[in-house]
This record gives C-alpha cells, sequence and structure tokens, in this order.
C-alpha cells in the first residue's frame, strides 16, 4: 500500500484556503496512493465556540464535495452533522470519489467543546486490505473491540509541550507491538493564537519502531511504500531548540494570520526582552521588528548599553525616547494626591504604563503589535505592572520561568552574541529605583523556580513542599505571593502556549 501524508499549517476557520492546499496535494497524487491529512484539516482548529455556527458546516460540506471531484484517495478531517443537529468532529475516508467510511469522534478533547459524541475508529476495506481509521484518543476503545486489522491511521491535533518526552510513540510503540500492527498517525503543525502544534507525524511498524517522520514544526509530505518500511533513528531537538522553533513558530503565525505585519518591542537592557527580541526577528525577519529604548533617571548606564547592542547585534530599526518628562509631568499630575506619602509602587508604575503608553503609540502609529516581554516566573508572584509590562498583543516568554529564559539565552548565543552577555550575567532589576534589583522584591531565581515548578507543574501541596526540604516561611511567602495576583494574571498579554501550565490558556485559579 502506497500512502502519502500531509503534515500541513491550516487556517482556521478558512474552509477554501484549507480545501485549495489539500487539492493541490490531490492533484498531483497518483490514483494508487492514498493521502492522509489531519484532523479538522478542511476548516482548521480550534474552532472554541464557532463549532456552533451552521454556516460552518455548510461549507465544509461544499468544500469536502469539491474535493470528491478529483477522483483519488484520501483521508481528510472535517466538521458534521447529523441528526437532531448533532454535530460531529469527523474523519471522512474516499476511495477514488467515492465515500466510503465515516469516523466520528468518541473521546473528545479540550477544542472539542461543542461536539456530539461520535462511534469512534471505523474500519474499512482498502486495496484488499483491512484498514481501521479515526482520532488518537478513540485508539484505546477501539482495542477493547479486539477488531483484526492491517493498518491502523490515527489523527489528532496535539499541542506542543515542552516536557514530553515522545509520550505519543511511546503509546502507539505499545499499541503496535500488542496488536502486531502497523501505525501511521498524523498531527497538525502550525500556530493558532497561543496555540502551537508540533507535528511530527510519523509511520510505525509491527515492532513499534518509527520508520518515516515528519520533522517538528515544519509542514510537508512523506510518501511511503508501507510493504518496504524500516525502522529509522531520528535525531530529536534538543530542549531550547523546541522551545525557540516553536516560539518562532507560534509567533510568525499569530500575525501572519492576524495580517499583522509588524511588531514594536521595549527593550530595557534585560535578560527578557533581550531574548523575546531574538524570537521576534527570527519569526518576522529583522526589517519587521522595530526596538524602543525608553530610559529613566534610574536607568543604568550599562542597560541603556546593553539595549543599543542588543537592537544593533539584530539589525532592527531602534528609537531611543526619554520617558524623564513624561514622569515628571504624571507626578505633576499627581500631586495634589501624592502629597505628604512616601514614594512606592504607585511612582514606579507610572514608569511602566509610560513605556507602555509609548510602545502602544508607536505600533497604534505604523499598524504594529506590541510584542510582551514577561515571563511566568514573574507572572507567578505578579512581579510587573498591569497595563505597562504586562501589556501586549502576544507574549513569546509568558509561559516559561526565568531559570527557562536564561538557558535559552545562552542556547541563542552558542555560535554568536546574538544577545548582550552583560544582560545574561548581570542581576535582573526593574530599575524604577536607583540600585534596585528583583532580589530585593523576590527570592532568587533559581531558588523561585524550583517552588513554582513544583508547586504549579507538579502540583504539590504546601505541606509537601515543605517536607521536600523548602523552608517554610520561603513556601509560604511565594505561595502568598501567587495566590493574591490571580486577578493579574487573569489581564496580562496571552502567552504562546509551551506547557499544561500556561496561565493565559490551562492553568486558572479563583480570583477570590
Amino acid at each position: 500500500m502506497k500512502v502519502n501524508i500531509s503534515q500541513f499549517n491550516y487556517k482556521t476557520l478558512n474552509c477554501q484556503t484549507n480545501t485549495a492546499m489539500i487539492r493541490e496535494v490531490l492533484a498531483k497524487s497518483n490514483d494508487d496512493v492514498l493521502n492522509i491529512f489531519g484532523e479538522l484539516s478542511i476548516c482548521g482548529s480550534p474552532l472554541f465556540d464557532s463549532a456552533l455556527n451552521k454556516d460552518l458546516y455548510k461549507e465544509s460540506s461544499l468544500c469536502g464535495e469539491e474535493l470528491l471531484k478529483e477522483k483519488k484517495s484520501f483521508i481528510v478531517g472535517c466538521v458534521a452533522k447529523g441528526e437532531e443537529d448533532c454535530r460531529y468532529n469527523a474523519m471522512v475516508f474516499v476511495d477514488k470519489g467515492e465515500v466510503i467510511g465515516l469516523a466520528t469522534k468518541r473521546n473528545l478533547g479540550r477544542f472539542d467543546t461543542h461536539f456530539t459524541i461520535g462511534n469512534g475508529l471505523e474500519v474499512v476495506k482498502y486495496e484488499g486490505k483491512t484498514l481501521a481509521f479515526g482520532f488518537l484518543s478513540d485508539l484505546e476503545n477501539f482495542v477493547k473491540r479486539k477488531l483484526k486489522t492491517d493498518l491502523i491511521v490515527l489523527c489528532s491535533n496535539e499541542l506542543f509541550d515542552k516536557d514530553d518526552k515522545d509520550e505519543v510513540i511511546s503509546t502507539l510503540s505499545f499499541y503496535a507491538r500488542q496488536m502486531n500492527i502497523k501505525i501511521i498517525y498524523v498531527n497538525r503543525v502550525g500556530g493558532e493564537g497561543c496555540y502551537v502544534f508540533s507535528g511530527s507525524s510519523f509511520v510505525m511498524n509491527e515492532r513499534g519502531e518509527v520508520c518515516e517522520r515528519l520533522p517538528m514544526f515544519e509542514k510537508g509530505n512523506i510518501f511511503v511504500e508501507l510493504d518496504n518500511i524500516k525502522a529509522k533513528t531520528f535525531q530529536p531537538l534538543c530542549y531550547e531548540e523546541k522551545i525557540f522553533k516553536a516560539g518562532v513558530l507560534g509567533l510568525r503565525d499569530y500575525f501572519a494570520k492576524n495580517n499583522i505585519k509588524k511588531a514594536v518591542i521595549g527593550l530595557s537592557g534585560g535578560i527578557d526582552s533581550a531574548v523575546a527580541v531574538v524570537f521576534g526577528v527570527e519569526a518576522l525577519g529583522k526589517d519587521n521588528v522595530i526596538g524602543v529604548l525608553m530610559p529613566s533617571k534610574y536607568s543604568s548606564d550599562h542597560s541603556v548599553n546593553d539595549a543599543l547592542l542588543s537592537a544593533e547585534n539584530l539589525q532592527i530599526k531602534h528609537h531611543t525616547i526619554p520617558i524623564q518628562d513624561i514622569f515628571e509631568a504624571s507626578l505633576k499630575t499627581m500631586q495634589p494626591i501624592f502629597e505628604g506619602t512616601e514614594p512606592n509602587t504607585a511612582e514606579e508604575n507610572l514608569q511602566a504604563r509610560a513605556r507602555c503608553m509609548i510602545v502602544m503609540a508607536i505600533g497604534n502609529k505604523i499598524g504594529a503589535a506590541m510584542l510582551n516581554t514577561s515571563n511566568k516566573s514573574e507572572s507567578a508572584v505578579g512581579y510587573g505592572t498591569l497595563y505597562g509590562d504586562n501589556s501586549g498583543a502576544i507574549s513569546v516568554l509568558g509561559d516559561l520561568y526565568k531559570t527557562d529564559v536564561y538557558r535559552i539565552a545562552r542556547w541563542i548565543n552558542k555560535d554568536k552574541e546574538l544577545i548582550p552577555w552583560n544582560s545574561i550575567n548581570k542581576a535582573p532589576s526593574a530599575e524604577l529605583r536607583f540600585n534596585q534589583k528583583d532580589s530585593d522584591t523576590l527570592p532568587e531565581y533559581d531558588e523561585l523556580d524550583k517552588v513554582l515548578v513544583d508547586y504549579i507543574d507538579k502540583g504539590l501541596s504546601r505541606s509537601e513542599l515543605i517536607n521536600r526540604g523548602y523552608e517554610e516561611s520561603l513556601v509560604n511567602r511565594v505561595l502568598h505571593l501567587f495566590k493574591i495576583n490571580e486577578w493579574k494574571r487573569h489581564q496580562e498579554a496571552p502567552a504562546l502556549r509551551y506547557s499544561k501550565t500556561c496561565f493565559t490558556t490551562d492553568y486558572k485559579q479563583p480570583i477570590s
């Protein structure tokens, strides 16, 4: 049997564009090839409440009819209407222009809110063989039916997870060996809003060995003769490169699919903005990223120099706009209210909001979007100014702890200094008052992040954290800061999702 696997970057709710990509593949395909496309490949995903839109089902159906005219064999994902207003996430099997099977998703996932529970994997006869096809999440139910097939085709829209250890491969390898069967897995690639889909579609033999695999974060096709597959070794991406490629892909698609050409970013000379701007340049190109330096009287010479060096290393256009006049005018305006009080976060936050105002004004004027530079550690404990440095169209670091940001920075600099080494090596500071350091307010990031990872990512309780050896005072301090800043996290810039605990997409706590 000959198959052609397409790992595409679909655009949600753009059935015509997606169908054109599918038709292009079918037009080039031989009649004896089974073409396999991904879950919801006609309409894209995630659909959220758009799954309630009746016109979507009409358009999907019309596009499906257009594909039938190619008279080719293929498996394609779509939405389907059933009786009594049932809505299904479906896979359709077409053999030379004739529909021979329909699989509807049984075990619905996080993006399937408005779909009806379906029947799971379907079995069809194709090219003299028995073939099961459908959704990855329905495989376990199918195994329990103990049906004999020659091949299983599974499709899914699996999100990128920075901590994933090829769990899909491990799971399918077990079932391939158990059932003595070849398995094809097709996953989509690309960014949709905050979500990143990593691809990595593959073909597996009966021994659970991967024989062909499409790369992570890249669209493409692979042609396979299933009777002649052999196990191969594939070099995995390192942790830092996976995150970097995911972030670049997510940013590129966020801007392109929203028809935004340029990004504007505040450059402070610190590690976060220096790393975020590298992501931006890699995603959009140096001509489409504008850096803005906004020093105040509290800014150190090295921070200004580091910010300039960051812009110069990347060869991006940049502006220097001091905020001192805006800050002093704000203080003068607020003088009747502030008079007789000691300076505190009110004065500090005026500076951060002045910077946000400048970056947003430039973005509005030139049609650019503000790239946020906050990280997950800061968000977790509320170390950021709402409507200031927490603002932006999209955050590329918002689901990365500070220690991960440092780790990626060093990886970026492995061949060439793109990020000023001083930005990496110096003590982090918001520079909203003289001689300020983050450690004046927070535990050192190495210490803070260990507590945050164990509490947020691993789900350890307060008592379990203390039993693990953390000082009780540290645990109480971190958990208190985390609790009281949930309201702030609800209003931050949306973050590209790299984990199951991303604050703006997955992990939420009661505000009160």
